[in-house]
């Protein structure tokens, strides 16, 4: 690293800092729109349906069960979502609701997510959930979330009971988002035995990057990427640790004594965690940026917000940070939506209708 870079690093290490009376929240915006070139495309923001009083319980005691003290958002609505967008430069969100849930559940859910779409098609696209837990299911819900809810992407979790992305059980579902040359948005989860691994934290704090890392490597080396070349995976968060372990990965993960049945290279390795595209929901300081452009190139890169759970206030500061870092320059943050629109066709249609 020359000195200039460890001086552009420096200086954003201390603007990474919560928004301030001197660096407001509406300085920071017009100042990443002006960077940017206009409002941003924002990839990684979650909804929820409205929620029966039982579901509502359950979801407040699987915060307790994951070590949150409280609910890290309020209840989502479409206003809530629409105020929040207009106040922080964002044109459209792409909206997923990345949880393990049953054919049902994800039916009603998507269903939901698309009557938003279809009641504001400038303001929101839909990343339909899939199933996994039933691969047949998932399926047959990528059929129908495009046919017949016109969903522009899909979403899917680090990983299903214990099972990462490179189980052979997947290998029809991503067969089917391969031939729709899909984009899939995946997100983190919380992995198995998660009560003795979080120090008492909530996933997000440490298992949610790990899970992150965890389940690429699975898939890299079940060459998920290399037969399925056709999906556009976007990672979340900036890739969690994946981009520091990128080297380790790909040296120690190759010797004699580790499993490798599919025989996969050094250079294939590499080149399969280039090919992802990353967003940088939570993720814009040096300590995510520096290593993440390591791995890949900035037109690999999108915006996420990870509205609502990431906290407002959370938000901004990141917001505030990407207006200001020199390690991004003016024409990489301006690829940033072009990016996203090639990742989503249907909404670059809608957009440009």
């Amino acid at each position: 690293m020359t000195a200039t870079e460890r001086a552009g690093r420096d200086n954003d290490r201390k603007r990474m800092t919560m928004v301030n009376p001197e660096n407001d929240v509406a300085s920071a915006v017009a100042r990443l729109r002006r960077r940017s070139g206009g409002d941003l495309i924002d990839i990684h923001a979650h909804y929820t349906p409205p929620l029966t009083e039982a579901e509502l319980a359950r979801l407040l005691a699987s915060f307790r069960a994951g070590h949150f003290t409280a609910p890290p958002a309020g209840p989502w609505s479409v206003e809530s979502a629409l105020e929040f967008m207009d106040g922080h430069g964002i044109s459209v969100q792409m909206l997923s609701n990345p949880n393990r849930l049953a054919p049902d559940e994800a039916k009603s859910y998507n269903d939901f997510g698309a009557k938003v779409v279809r009641e504001h098609p400038d303001r929101f696209g839909l990343l339909a959930n899939l199933p996994l837990i039933d691969p047949v299911a998932a399926v047959a819900e990528v059929d129908r979330a495009i046919e017949e809810l016109g969903a522009d992407g899909f979403v899917l979790i680090t990983n299903y009971d214990g099972a990462y992305l490179g189980d052979p059980r997947f290998t029809d579902v991503f067969a089917a988002l391969d031939e729709k040359q899909a984009t899939v948005l995946l997100h983190p989860v919380v992995p198995a035995g998660f009560a003795g691994l979080a120090c008492g934290r909530p996933g997000p704090v440490i298992e949610f990057p790990m899970d992150t890392a965890r389940t690429i490597v699975d898939a890299i080396y079940a060459r998920v990427f290399l037969d399925f070349p056709n999906i556009n995976f976007v990672i979340s968060h900036a890739g969690g640790v994946l981009p520091v372990l990128a080297e380790r990965i790909g040296s120690t993960g190759l010797l004699p004594w580790v499993s490798n049945s599919r025989g996969v290279t050094k250079d294939e390795v590499r080149q399969q965690i280039a090919r992802l595209f990353y967003d940088t929901a939570l993720a814009t300081s040096p300590n995510a940026l520096l290593p993440l452009l390591e791995v890949t190139s900035p037109d690999h890169i999108v915006f996420g917000s990870d509205y609502p759970p990431g906290n407002v206030e959370l938000i901004e500061s990141h917001i505030d940070a990407l207006s200001r870092t020199t390690i991004l320059t003016d024409r990489q943050l301006a690829q940033f939506s072009a990016t996203a629109k090639t990742l989503f066709p249907s909404l670059a249609a809608r957009s440009d209708a």
